[in-house]
């Protein structure tokens, strides 16, 4: 029993010396982000809204393409896909890229906050203990994880900024820049940005260094990289006001209802985090003793947080009728830094480390292994199956109803045809029935074909406002009583759980007309 209890010792010893020192956590969660990326590009034929948006909006450089989130992550996707093609490698690409980034950030803000290295290493691990960086990331949002990994990185260069006796240039630099992509990132980046700035004025150290005069070269650097953005932003603004407004003027009968979805987004998205910190830290979330000293940027963290909460309580109470999300809680990201930071002050214990080092490599390794068996399993409880759409078989399906090249144009509800479709047919203009404000011109003697294309097996006919699509937007003259043809693949996935599954689309094939070609 004690040969068998000291083996176990040794094991679970070994297990936390892979994930904190050698090879530490850089080359454990990117080999479990790496696993993520090929699984994902290699068995999914299919993309979700988020990715496929950006296939569609890639198309073109603009200052922006819509007046909900920033273009940043189109961008990373244009660059991307020049050297993939703009395909479903771009997206992926990009994403997981971002998500080993922000994990990379963590951990070297992570070594200047703790004492030792083993907690600085649990605790950049610990959002993989979140689920919805965990795994709701692995299959949808984009613009929300580039915002994650630009928090990180703005915590970094605020702790390089504060450990500096000097408080060197280079790093007003790098704040300006990381500040400046964060705006162009997700517009909620002000409010972490705010928040974690009053934050950071309380700590003596901080407010030296951003009460400076070097911190103007921050806000030019971070103005010039923002400023063609906003300017683009400016005159569209009225239509958020407008929205704003009329959401507003709906009372305050709903502030009840908005602070639950609110307290319910916050718990979901720091779930089961905390039920496993709870756990294996205790002491973390009770009074510390008088002797315990944590980081002094443990405080500020813990500010920051308040006033995070702060900020969207008032938020919530101001538009009664907006529903924060899940993914909106993006912003509370610091708090496993702030709970460790606290559970290493109460003198966390080389056991209960190694119990927590466990909990995350078998969430690390689940994550592959829940991805191969998401593809797997899934169609059998999925209802529209967007991820197991058989793309390429459609496409075949298409090109045999004679489609050479031109422009399609696509419907996006149910499914996001518009990306998915031009990542088949790259050569092709794509049109999406749902961004008509993202139209690429036509190429300078462009003589293609009109194709139109609808999920014909979705519960709403999609035919009716393709084609609306294509005569609205396009000049396309296509007559409603046009003729369609379908185009049928089976899902992917185990033959024998995809049975009798199909994907149908609704076609419509007609000579290059109007602005349709």
């Amino acid at each position: 029993m004690a040969e068998s209890a000291s083996r176990l010792g040794r094991l679970l010893s070994h297990n936390l010396a892979i994930l904190t020192n050698r090879p530490g956590p850089a080359a454990a969660m990117g080999a479990v982000i790496l696993a993520l990326l090929f699984i994902r590009a290699l068995l999914f034929p299919g993309t979700g809204g988020d990715d496929g948006e950006q296939l569609v909006f890639s198309q073109i450089f603009q200052w922006g393409y819509q007046v909900r989130n920033p273009p940043l992550y189109t961008w990373l996707v244009m660059v991307v896909g020049q050297v993939t093609g703009p395909n479903l490698w771009a997206v992926n690409i990009v994403k997981f890229a971002l998500l080993y980034a922000m994990y990379l950030f963590l951990w070297r803000a992570a070594l200047r906050l703790f004492e030792t290295r083993e907690m600085a290493a649990l605790a950049a691990l610990s959002p993989v203990l979140c689920y919805f960086i965990a795994w709701e990331v692995v299959t949808g949002f984009s613009h929300t994880v580039l915002t994650a990994c630009l928090y990180a990185a703005v915590l970094w260069v605020l702790l390089r900024l504060r450990d500096d006796d000097q408080g060197r240039l280079t790093d007003y630099v790098l704040l300006g820049l990381v500040i400046g992509l964060g705006a162009m990132s997700k517009y909620v980046f002000w409010l972490f940005l705010i928040a974690l700035i009053a934050a950071a004025l309380t700590d003596c150290k901080m407010r030296r260094r951003l009460i400076s005069p070097s911190i103007f070269l921050t806000l030019a650097v971070a103005t010039a990289v923002m400023a063609p953005h906003y300017h683009w932003l400016l005159p569209r603004l009225g239509v958020l006001e407008g929205q704003a407004g009329d959401v507003a003027g709906e009372g305050a009968a709903f502030s009840l209802r908005g602070l639950g979805h609110a307290a319910k987004a916050a718990a979901g998205f720091l779930s089961p985090f905390w039920l496993i910190a709870l756990a294996c830290f205790p002491a973390a979330f009770k009074r510390l003793p008088v002797n315990a000293s944590p980081h002094p940027m443990a405080r500020v963290i813990g500010l920051q947080i308040v006033l995070v909460v702060v900020l969207t309580v008032i938020g919530t109470l101001a538009l009664p009728e907006f529903r924060i999300r899940t993914h909106y809680m993006f912003v509370l990201m610091f708090v496993p830094l702030w709970v460790l930071l606290r559970a290493e002050a109460a003198g966390a214990t080389a056991p209960r480390m190694r119990v927590y080092a466990v909990v995350l490599t078998l969430v690390m390794w689940a994550q592959p292994w829940g991805l191969i068996g998401k593809f797997l399993f899934e169609p059998l409880t999925c209802k529209r199956c967007q991820h197991h759409i058989p793309y390429g078989e459609l496409a075949d399906g298409i090109r045999a109803q004679g489609f050479t090249g031109g422009t399609i144009v696509a419907h996006w509800h149910p499914d996001p045809l518009p990306g998915n479709l031009r990542a088949q047919f790259p050569k092709a203009r794509v049109i999406s029935s749902k961004h008509g404000d993202v139209i690429p011109p036509l190429r300078p003697g462009a003589n293609g074909q009109c194709l139109v294309v609808w999920s014909a097996d979705a519960n709403r006919d999609g035919r009716s406002p393709a084609v609306s699509a294509a005569n609205h937007l396009l000049s396309a003259g296509i007559p409603r009583d046009v003729p369609e043809k379908l185009v049928t693949a089976p899902l992917a996935g185990l033959p024998s759980l995809t049975d009798g599954k199909t994907a149908v689309l609704g076609v419509i094939l007609t000579p290059g007309n109007g602005n349709c070609r």
